[in-house]
C-alpha cells in the first residue's frame, strides 16, 4: 500500500538542525520522520483510555519537537475512517481491530506487512507499549534487514515504550497474556526499549532484553500554572451551555474523578466506594459537585445506583470530552481510585496543582514514592481502598481546609516539575530519535 506525498514539514526547527547558537551550519537535516503504532488513539478518548491519552500527548510533544510524526492504528467500527489528521499528525487506520486469537494473528500480519511497505521513508518506528503490536514491528524489520539493497530503508530503527504501573503495567500483561511471550522475544529484537520507570527496567532485563538497549525516559511535568476566576468562571459557563449536567453556581466546589469505568458493579469496587459514598459527603458538603469523567462497562450501574441514592442530579456523568482543558479548569479537587489513572489523570492533577485524594494501593503507592521523597509521598491524601469510612475521613481532611490543601498541592507540582522537567523529558526524546538518524546523515 502507497502512500501520496507527505506536506510540508511542521512549523519550527527540525531535531538535529542548525548549531547550537541557533544558526545554520551546513546544509539542514530533514525532520526526523517517526511512525508511532498504537492499538488506540482517540483524541477523546482521556477518559475512556488513559494509554489512548498519553500516547496523544506523546505524539503531540514529539510533532512540536519538528519531527514528522505519522501514527497506525485500527479500525473499531467499519464505518471509522481509512485516514485523518489531528493538527499535522497524520493518523492511518489500516486494519479492523483484533477481537479474538485467529483475528489477532491476521492483524499482526497485516499491520507488519504495512509497516515494511512504509519503512523506506521512516527513521523510526516506534511501538506504544509491549502487546500484540511489538510483534508486528519485530517482523516489519525482519523483512527491513533482509532487503539487500541500498535503499533508505536499510537505515530505519525500532523502538517500543514500556509503561504503566501495578495491574496496568506492560509487565503484568507480559506475565498474563497468552501472548506475552513472544510479545517480549520481539522485544528484544529491536533497537531501543524506551522505559518509563525502574521497575520496568528490572522487568525488561530479568526478560532477557539486552540492557545496552534499554533507555530511561521519565515522563515530565510542566510548570504549574493557576487558574484565574474568570478563567474557571468562563470554563463552568461553558460546559454548562453543553451539558446541563454540569451547571454549578460560583459557590461549588467540583470534586473531579477521570477514568475508565470499569471493575465488578458493587459497592466493594474501588469507583463503587466512590458511588457509595456520594450521598453521605454530597449531604455534608452542599455545594459540592462530583464530576465522573470516562465510560465503561460501569457506567449503567453507576447511574442506576446514583439516581436510587438521589444524588444524580449533583453527580454528573457526562461521558468523554474531546478536549479535556476546560475540565480541569473548573474542577477544585481530583480522586484517583485505580492504576489505569496513572497514566493520565494523576499526572495532570498534580501537574496542576489540584488537590488530590488517592487510593493506597501497591500500584499507586509506587507510582508516588518513584517520583517524590518519602516525606512528598506521605503528606498526599492516603486512603484505604477497602473501607468508605477510610475515603470519607480522608476527603473531610482535605475539603475542611481547602485552601491549605490548594498550597501543599502547590508545593508538590513545583517539587515534580523540578525533579522531572518537561523540556528534560523532550530533550531525551530528541536525543534517542534523532542519533541514528545523525549518524546516517553523516555517514
Amino acid at each position: 500500500m502507497s502512500l501520496p506525498p507527505m506536506g510540508l514539514p511542521p512549523q519550527g526547527s527540525a531535531i538535529g538542525t542548525g548549531s547550537p547558537t541557533g544558526r545554520p551550519s551546513g546544509p539542514a537535516r530533514p525532520p526526523t520522520r517517526v511512525l508511532w503504532v498504537t492499538r488506540r488513539y482517540w483524541p477523546h478518548g482521556a477518559g475512556r483510555h488513559a494509554r489512548a491519552a498519553a500516547s496523544l500527548e506523546t505524539t503531540s510533544e514529539l510533532a512540536s519537537l519538528g519531527m514528522q510524526v505519522e501514527v497506525v492504528t485500527p479500525r473499531y467500527g467499519t464505518h471509522w475512517s481509512h485516514e485523518f489528521f489531528y493538527d499535522s499528525i497524520r493518523v492511518h487506520r489500516v486494519a479492523s481491530a483484533p477481537k479474538g486469537e485467529w483475528s489477532m494473528q491476521r492483524y499482526v500480519r497485516q499491520l507488519g506487512n504495512w509497516i515494511a511497505d512504509q519503512a523506506s521513508r521512516l527513521d523510526w518506528i516506534v511501538c506504544d507499549g509491549i502487546n500484540e503490536d511489538v510483534r508486528s514491528v519485530a517482523a516489519a524489520m525482519t523483512q527491513i534487514r533482509s532487503t539487500k539493497s541500498s535503499q533508505r530503508n536499510t537505515w530505519t530503527r525500532s523502538a517500543v515504550v514500556c509503561d504503566g504501573w501495578g495491574g496496568d503495567g506492560d509487565d503484568v500483561w507480559c506475565r498474563q497474556a497468552r501472548g506475552g511471550r513472544r510479545s517480549i522475544q520481539a522485544v528484544s529484537q529491536l533497537d531501543r526499549v524506551i522505559s518509563r520507570h525502574a521497575a520496568l527496567d528490572r522487568f525488561l532485563i530479568g526478560d532477557g532484553v539486552p540492557p545496552e538497549r534499554i533507555v530511561r525516559i521519565a515522563p515530565g511535568f510542566q510548570r504549574p500554572g493557576r487558574v484565574s476566576l474568570p478563567q474557571r468562571l468562563a470554563a463552568r459557563n461553558a460546559l454548562a451551555q453543553i451539558n446541563t449536567d454540569l451547571k454549578t453556581t460560583p459557590d461549588d466546589r467540583v470534586l473531579l474523578w477521570c477514568g475508565h469505568m470499569t471493575g465488578r458493579c458493587n459497592y466493594e469496587s474501588s469507583l463503587g466506594l466512590l458511588v457509595g459514598s456520594a450521598r453521605i459527603i454530597c449531604a455534608r458538603y452542599p455545594n459540592l459537585k462530583i464530576w465522573m469523567i470516562g465510560d465503561g462497562e460501569m457506567h449503567d450501574w453507576i447511574h442506576t445506583e446514583l439516581k436510587a441514592e438521589g444524588v444524580r442530579s449533583v453527580v454528573a456523568i457526562p461521558g468523554t470530552f474531546s478536549d479535556m482543558t476546560e475540565v480541569w479548569n473548573c474542577v477544585d479537587g481530583v480522586v484517583v481510585s485505580d492504576e489505569d489513572q496513572l497514566r493520565y489523570t494523576l499526572p495532570h492533577a498534580i501537574g496542576l496543582a489540584l488537590p488530590t485524594v488517592l487510593a493506597d494501593s501497591a500500584g499507586i503507592r509506587a507510582w508516588v514514592k518513584d517520583k517524590f521523597t518519602p516525606e512528598v509521598a506521605d503528606s498526599f491524601a492516603w486512603y484505604d481502598a477497602r473501607k468508605p469510612s477510610s475515603f470519607r475521613k480522608t476527603f473531610r481532611t482535605v475539603w475542611d481546609d481547602l485552601p491549605t490543601a490548594v498550597d501543599l498541592a502547590w508545593e508538590v507540582a513545583m517539587d515534580a516539575s523540578r525533579r522531572f522537567s518537561m523540556t528534560d523529558e523532550l530533550n531525551q526524546w530528541a536525543s534517542v530519535l534523532s542519533s541514528d538518524a545523525a549518524a546516517k546523515s553523516s555517514s
